[in-house]
Formats: C-alpha cells, sequence, structure tokens
C-alpha cells in the first residue's frame, strides 16, 4: 500500500512542478497518497502486534509446558496450549532446535516429542 501511495505523492508533485494539472488534481493525489499511507501504516503496526502477541503466546506455553513436563514438549501439546496449527508448532520447535540443545523423539502414537537439555530453564 504504502508504493501506491508515493506513486500518488509522485503523480501530485509532477503536475504541481510541471503545471499542467488542475488544483483539484493536485490536491486528490496527495490526499489518495496520504490515505493510503495512513492505511499502509496502521495494516503495519497492527500485524506487528499480532506477531507479537503470538510469539508472547508460544513462549508462555513452551514454557509452562516444560515445567510440568520437565523439558519435554510434544507438537500436539503446544498447538493446544498455543492455540495455533501442529504445523505452526512444528515449526517454531525445529527453529528451536537450532538454537537450543533439543533431542527429537518419536512417540508411541506417532506425535514427535522434542526434549530440551538440563539448561531448559534458561531458554
Amino acid at each position: 500500500m504504502t508504493i501506491f501511495s508515493l506513486v500518488y505523492m509522485l503523480f501530485g508533485i509532477m503536475s504541481w512542478l510541471r503545471g499542467d494539472a488542475e488544483a483539484r488534481d493536485i490536491v486528490t493525489c496527495f490526499v489518495l497518497g496520504s490515505i493510503h499511507c495512513i492505511a499502509g501504516s496502521w495494516l503495519l503496526i497492527s500485524s506487528l502486534r499480532d506477531y507479537r502477541e503470538e510469539k508472547r503466546r508460544i513462549e508462555a506455553a513452551v514454557r509452562h509446558i516444560m515445567a510440568l513436563r520437565g523439558g519435554r514438549v510434544t507438537v500436539a501439546e503446544l498447538a493446544d496450549i498455543a492455540e495455533l496449527s501442529q504445523d505452526d508448532a512444528r515449526e517454531y520447535l525445529e527453529r528451536r532446535t537450532h538454537v537450543d540443545v533439543v533431542v527429537r523423539t518419536p512417540g508411541k502414537q506417532g506425535e514427535e516429542h522434542y526434549v530440551f537439555g538440563g539448561d531448559y530453564w534458561k531458554n
């Protein structure tokens, strides 16, 4: 959206500099550009807020499960507690394996267990 606002502003500036457009057209370009810029900024801020809230919710869920299970986290349990899909939960835990000491083991019913190392409380 912000790119459209830049295009509208550019049209307005070029028309104003060349002097070949009416004032109404120039103002229209600036108004449309401003509306797009404000809407794009609002969408960006709202998206960042949602992302941070989801990240906080997942971290809290992982800490809760680790406290209950002694460092063992299952994909299904994380997905249920954090209210997200199992694919997203699996992706999060996979990213955590690159940062923390984690052992991945298969469960009895085909579920995946991620067992965090002894220092999981520091995570």
